[in-house]
């Protein structure tokens, strides 16, 4: 160890951005024992160096505050990005159904093939993959590919080995959507596509994952997200076994990023198949609530989720979708239930993460989320609406008022702004997520990426919030653009509020966590139009070196 006053690393040479206003630029940087100990010029801060010192030279490359997601499925993203078939670029089925050719390459017969990420708007044939798109190339492999939401299409083979024919009738209506599978208007048979709770009856086949299984796949993700500058993750609707994985890595030293843990809650809907009383039992009997932990491993939140998605029609609105005159969307939980799970949840010490989409259901968070607070006023608690896409003028009043936090997803927008316009048209679709809006109403704004429903990587989420267009490159409404610093900002110390921890990370001021990302360029004087392909050159937690490019 250094002598004491001495730094046992010292940034230097560089253009640090500290997200700090009374200090927004330095120089150099000095780290002891995980700690920011000064943020300065060059010399002033190498004053504190000693014999042992560590000295980099940043070479007058940029630095940022480590990248807070606060809201990211990191374990089903390791399932289903980065261990399986990402088809999130796939732009015809022709591509998908070469994407699934080239694994049943290399996978051996029997085993499943499994994917997400294709959109069929943005596929050049303007339709469904389906089960006869997939046969010819997996007559051997069961196949179940992910929609980017709340859909799958799955080949033959799943679909015998899920017992699903022309016979089987849609899953019953319940607290999760009610489901349906598609069929060919004119057979009568299946067509792959299973909407909403029918994913179940394919899913529930699949082999589950083991223990270690689950332990690696969350490391192997972790790798992933420090080479993209993400050093803390917000992972909402967990069951008591991921969490489970997550403490065994932590236990072990094995966890190298920052995770708060939301437990599963859906509203209280079914979650793997427990009743209301009986998932409100296990939360009940884990005899804890928002905050236990550390700054590595803490318990966050309950996540719920009474709507449902805007480019799948079923967000709770209050205007119809295009089209559809008598479709305004649905409530998976009969907002009163809702209400009365959200004042359950709060009594007993727990924040809620709501996942609302339509302006209806929003509306219904917030006020379930402002009539608590008004019958037990608290500063532990901090209740947010995840998505949140179209607030009302009342939605935005009562969120600045009881500080409720708006988690957005800017590359939602980019790559899924298309099936949002075919949902509710370009005049709606264009105000969806209204980042300038929120900010000058006075709510608290954080950055997420949602994954693996979008890409993780913050830096294409920084790209949309600034520049708010599609992939197809169609403008979306061009005034709640967020300037580069105001994007960083959500996505780090506004991130770090929503779990309390604004006092030790998500800038880089003195006595604040060790966690930075060196970038390959300065993200406050690029072309905006190149923000998505920035770099990180080297990802540091806790003033350690966790990831460092090639």
């Amino acid at each position: 160890m250094p002598p004491t006053g001495a730094a046992e690393t010292i940034l230097h040479n560089g253009k640090i951005i500290t997200m700090d206003s009374r200090l927004p630029q330095a120089e150099a940087l000095a780290i002891r024992a995980g700690r920011i100990i000064a943020v300065g010029p060059d010399a002033a801060v190498q004053q504190l160096s000693g014999e042992d010192t560590q000295m980099i030279d940043l070479q007058g490359k940029t630095v940022i505050p480590g990248i807070i997601d606060a809201h990211n499925h990191l374990l089903s993203t390791g399932r289903q990005v980065i261990r399986q078939l990402s088809l999130f670029d796939v732009r015809s089925i022709e591509e998908l159904v070469e994407r699934v050719r080239e694994r049943v390459a290399i996978t051996p017969p029997g085993q499943w093939i499994k994917g997400r990420g294709w959109d069929e708007s943005l596929l050049q044939e303007g339709r469904f993959p389906t089960r006869w798109d997939l046969d010819p190339v997996s007559p051997e492999h069961p196949v179940v590919l992910n929609r980017v939401w709340n859909m799958l299409v799955a080949n033959s083979y799943a679909l015998r080995l899920a017992g699903i024919d022309r016979n089987t009738p849609d899953p019953p209506p319940g607290m999760l959507y009610a489901g349906r599978i598609d069929r060919d208007p004119q057979s009568g048979e299946p067509t792959g596509i299973l909407r909403d709770r029918a994913k179940h009856l394919v899913e529930r086949v699949i082999p589950p994952e083991s223990m270690e299984e689950m332990e690696e796949t969350i490391k192997a993700t972790c790798q992933a997200y420090l080479a993209v500058g993400i050093t803390s993750v917000v992972e909402p609707g967990l069951l008591p076994q991921e969490m489970r994985a997550y403490q065994n890595l932590y236990r072990r030293g094995e966890l190298p990023l920052r995770v708060s843990l939301c437990v599963a809650g859906w509203g209280f809907s079914s979650v793997d198949d427990l009743s209301d009383q009986q998932l409100k039992a296990r939360i009940e009997e884990m005899g804890v609530y928002t905050g236990l932990g550390d700054h590595r491993l803490r318990i966050d939140a309950v996540k719920m989720m009474p709507d449902g998605g805007v480019g799948d029609r079923t967000a709770a609105m209050y205007e119809p979708y295009e089209g559809e005159p008598n479709n305004y969307g649905q409530f998976v939980v009969d907002p009163a239930e809702f209400q009365a799970a959200v004042q359950w949840c709060h009594e007993r010490g727990w924040s809620v993460e709501t996942h609302a989409c339509g302006d209806r259901m929003t509306d219904i968070a917030v006020e379930a989320y402002a009539s608590a607070f008004r019958q037990r006023e608290t500063p532990l608690i901090r209740h947010r609406v995840h998505h949140a896409y179209l607030p009302t003028p009342k939605a935005l009043a009562t969120m600045a008022t009881y500080g409720i936090v708006a988690i957005m997803n800017p590359p939602f927008l980019y790559n899924l702004g298309e099936s949002y316009i075919r949902s509710i048209g370009h005049a709606r679709a264009a105000r969806m997520k209204p980042m300038r809006t929120y900010l000058e109403q006075g709510v608290p704004l954080a950055g997420s990426s949602d994954s693996p429903v979008t890409d993780y990587n913050p830096f294409v989420g920084i790209y949309s919030a600034v520049n708010r267009h599609t992939v197809a490159g169609t403008p979306l409404d061009q005034s709640e653009r967020l300037s580069v610093e105001e994007a960083l900002r959500m996505y780090t110390l506004g991130s770090a509020y929503v779990t309390f921890e604004e006092g030790i990370k998500g800038s880089l001021e003195a006595g604040k966590l060790a966690d930075l990302v060196v970038l390959d360029r300065d993200i406050l004087t690029v072309p905006v139009a190149t923000l998505k392909e920035i770099q990180v050159e080297m990802t540091m937690v806790e003033g350690k070196v966790v990831y460092q490019k090639p």
